[in-house]
């Protein structure tokens, strides 16, 4: 009888490490418009910081493209980082 329950309680708690997977990796229920708009912020406030920041050091170290390249390639790498941030979010990828 007692193996019985032991049986019962590991079925137990199998079920619910499925169910927390399953909760886990669960995709959030909101439209495609909203999950877009989200994207596009991500990316573009990345670049926009990484520009704006460009501008103000190459105005302060008077190293005029050079600054500006370098923060605008950092800004749209952030950018994109943090898009996939986003989409994992949502459930695109595991």
């Amino acid at each position: 009888m007692s193996l019985d329950k032991v049986e019962k309680f590991k079925k137990r708690i199998l079920d619910l490490k499925v169910k927390q997977q399953e909760k886990k990796y669960k995709k959030i229920k909101v439209s495609s418009y909203s999950i877009a708009i989200n994207i596009t912020i991500e990316l573009l406030t990345g670049i926009g910081l990484g520009a704006i920041s460009g501008i103000f050091l190459d105005n302060y170290l008077q190293t005029k493209p050079l600054m500006l390249i370098i923060c605008i390639i950092f800004g749209t790498t952030i950018g994109f980082f943090n898009m996939f941030k986003t989409l994992k979010k949502y459930g695109y990828f595991r």
